[in-house]
């Protein structure tokens, strides 16, 4: 059997284009907009289309009573300190190619999956996170200047992959019974409440951007990425190994890396090439067709 099926296939590839042109996306918005106005309105979207989506279905909302403790951490991580500590820190990195960051997700999670899930640190995983670590610190290697002058920044953006991957393998602990798209809703539910307490307090400037590209890049996020992306990504989470959920996302540096040199006029240096096909291997290696037995069982 294939480590991942034809509509998981499908989702990855989705999430990977749309999550990656999201990077220069949030840039043109957060340059008109206050981070906690635009991560406000994304967090009210993304609950609206949720609910809307299960009350046009005739979905179940109710939540089990023995999951309320592990979906209020979990929406804490995913939601509320993913959406606030990487876009405070967006603002303040001076480079795009900081974001990826965020994208050493993928070595917490291997190391989490591997002590609260039991999955097996396998040799083409290890091969495959270190290969792919290795092209994120490429991506990296002339922004240190950059990120030695802004410390803050910098470790708010590992810390927002590190809570991002906590709230990955609590994520995989909910039965599959209970919908994704209900698991959703109490996410932004019980995770957006501090976004529209730091909107109270901290809020400021425009609350509708001016700029075709500002508006551009809010209308793509409360459309695209927190309707659809939030959706897939989780359908991901659950129907795959951690690991191999982890591990895949940095593809999407990948697609943020070519749409800002699109979309930002960034321009390539010679080892980014080298860096992105490093990143390429690392997903090779979990994609590849090889037997479920041998690759993704539990240890």
């Amino acid at each position: 059997m294939p480590v991942i099926g034809r509509r998981e296939l499908w989702l990855f590839v989705a999430v990977v284009l749309l999550w990656g042109v999201n990077w220069p996306m949030m840039k043109m918005a957060l340059a008109e907009l206050n981070f906690w106005v635009f991560r406000s309105y994304c967090i009210a979207a993304g609950l609206l289309w949720f609910v809307a989506f299960n009350v046009k279905r005739g979905v179940p909302l109710a939540l089990p009573r023995e999951h309320w403790g592990r979906m209020f951490v979990c929406a804490l991580c995913n939601v509320a300190a993913w959406n606030i500590l990487s876009a405070a820190a967006l603002t303040m990195l001076p480079s795009g190619r900081a974001g990826v960051l965020a994208y050493t997700m993928p070595l917490w999670v291997v190391l989490l999956s591997r002590v609260f899930l039991g999955e097996k640190l396998t040799p083409s995983r290890i091969t495959a996170i270190s290969v792919g670590m290795g092209g994120i610190a490429l991506l990296l290697i002339d922004e240190f200047q950059a990120l030695r002058g802004a410390p803050v920044a910098a470790m708010m953006m590992v810390a927002s992959g590190l809570l991002w991957a906590v709230g990955i393998v609590l994520f995989k602990g909910f039965p599959k019974s209970i919908p994704t798209t209900t698991l959703m809703v109490w996410s932004f539910i019980l995770g957006g409440w501090p976004l529209l307490v730091g909107l109270a307090l901290f809020g400021h400037g425009p609350w509708l951007p001016s700029a075709p590209s500002a508006w551009l890049g809010l209308l793509f996020n409360v459309l695209v990425v927190f309707g659809f992306c939030w959706f897939a990504w989780n359908e991901l989470v659950r129907a795959l190994p951690a690991q191999i959920t982890g591990i895949s996302s940095l593809a999407v540096p990948i697609v943020g890396f070519a749409s800002g040199m699109l979309l930002l006029g960034e321009r390539p240096r010679p080892f980014d090439y080298v860096a992105l096909l490093a990143i390429v291997m690392a997903v090779i290696l979990v994609l590849r067709p090889t037997a479920r037995r041998a690759d993704t069982g539990n240890g």
